[in-house]
């Protein structure tokens, strides 16, 4: 698929017709099924004061953004192309470790700007901190963040939000952070990153006497025929073993990462069941191909995997950017910041709420809310909330020390040796001269 550029030339009536293609392959990654359910489980991370900051960032609750792809795509087509990942030349499942990511970046062949990764990498900078980002580690691979989207230049953010006529602040944040919540949601619908068989519009499957395209049955027929969500003290028992590795790392960095991971999903789980291997050494599809329980309930098992760990990563996407949110502003009032104050120990159960002010630090992570709505859903969120923030802010902590002790060092040396120079440029006969002429200025 072509750059940004392509739209920015394209008359009004390739734009409908666009639409329409749309409509027919119903591209809208994983439904509005598949998004609720991500969302809803990214929300239920959010606790107490966390979950009120992205409602205020965002006007609106994450959950109730579950739809806006499909609303935002049929009025403005053109942004389709930010929800599928393009790069030049296009990979395929037959290339030698396909699913390595180390050529993605935004530099029109790696990924072409108008893409998944660069739209991820664009919204996510809108809300980063310049100075907190030099505290993570340079990727080894540059990101190459586009400066601008040209697909956005005729969405206009003060008519996406049901026609009201005031102005509401920070409209830019909340449209940024819609599309941010959306794409992470996309990436980790894994036939989003190969066009081959354009995204699996071209392969037919058969179903219970009922036929689908590979891509409309993962959007819309798999999301809904979903096992039961997972609470959330069980998000965390899967969460735990990961949350500790992304925390020091740059969100970018790891939606490339999490590329790579949908790259092999999509070759080695989605399309190598469905090939035939002939006597000749080529292989094929049976069009349409009759879809076995068996592969089913893998498929089901792999949907329910993906659609959970994007909920797991949205929530800590989310946490950095509050983050970056809390640094800016202290920034503005010209003071340093440390990262919130953790137990040594994520894993501990956590007391009934604490009165204010009281077995705390202002800097902490926030006690349960008494009588908050969906509590007793969400079972122990505030202790898988810990948990969540653990990884994130004990690598800032570990950063921020080690500050300090270069910054220590720094002293140690360069103010003895400005005290010694100042003490030998006294003594010598210029540094005698001058304080004399000091002396004699101060008497007059």
């Amino acid at each position: 698929m072509r750059g940004p550029a392509f739209f920015t030339s394209f008359p009004r009536w390739g734009l409908c017709v666009l639409g329409l293609l749309q409509q027919c392959f119903d591209a809208s990654a994983w439904g509005e099924a598949g998004h609720e359910r991500i969302n809803r489980m990214a929300q239920n991370l959010l606790h107490g004061k966390h979950r009120d900051q992205i409602r205020t960032l965002m006007h609106a609750d994450v959950v109730d953004v579950s739809a806006w792809e499909r609303t935002l795509t049929a009025r403005f087509p053109e942004t389709s192309v930010l929800h599928w990942h393009h790069q030049n030349p296009e990979w395929t499942c037959n290339q030698r470790d396909a699913e390595k990511t180390d050529h993605i970046r935004c530099d029109g062949h790696g990924a072409e700007q108008g893409s998944l990764f660069c739209g991820l990498a664009f919204f996510f900078q809108h809300f980063a901190d310049e100075m907190l980002l030099q505290e993570y580690p340079a990727p080894k691979v540059p990101i190459d963040t586009p400066k601008k989207l040209d697909v956005l230049n005729k969405v206009g953010t003060d008519e996406l939000y049901d026609g009201r006529a005031e102005k509401r602040k920070n409209m830019e944040a909340a449209h940024y952070l819609r599309w941010l919540t959306t794409l992470v949601g996309d990436l980790h619908q894994p036939l989003h990153w190969l066009r081959e068989k354009e995204y699996g519009s071209e392969v037919k499957i058969r179903y219970k006497d009922e036929e689908y395209t590979l891509l409309s049955f993962w959007e819309d027929f798999l999301p809904k025929h979903l096992p039961e969500q997972p609470s959330v003290s069980e998000l965390d028992l899967e969460y735990k073993l990961q949350y500790h590795d992304w925390g020091h790392r740059l969100p970018p960095e790891l939606f490339r990462e999490w590329a790579g991971e949908m790259s092999a999903k999509v070759c080695g789980e989605i399309y190598g069941p469905l090939y035939t291997n002939h006597a000749d050494g080529s292989r094929s599809i049976e069009n349409p191909f009759s879809l076995s329980e068996e592969l089913f309930a893998k498929w089901s098992a792999l949907a329910a995997q993906l659609t959970q760990e994007g909920g797991e990563r949205l929530a800590l996407v989310y946490l950095d950017i509050l983050e970056h949110k809390r640094h800016k502003a202290a920034e503005k009032e010209g003071r340093g910041l440390l990262p919130p104050l953790l137990p040594a120990s994520p894993a501990g159960p956590v007391s009934k709420t604490a009165p204010s002010g009281q077995g705390r630090s202002g800097n902490s992570i926030p006690a349960p809310v008494a009588g908050d709505k969906d509590s007793s859903s969400r079972g122990s969120s505030a202790s898988a909330q810990l948990k969540l923030l653990h990884g994130l802010h004990r690598a800032r902590r570990r950063r921020a020390w080690r500050n300090l002790g270069i910054n220590t060092m720094i002293a140690i040396l360069v103010v003895p040796t400005l005290l010694i120079g100042l003490n030998l440029h006294s003594k010598s006969r210029g540094g005698i001269k001058l304080s004399n002429a000091f002396s004699k200025k101060d008497n007059s």
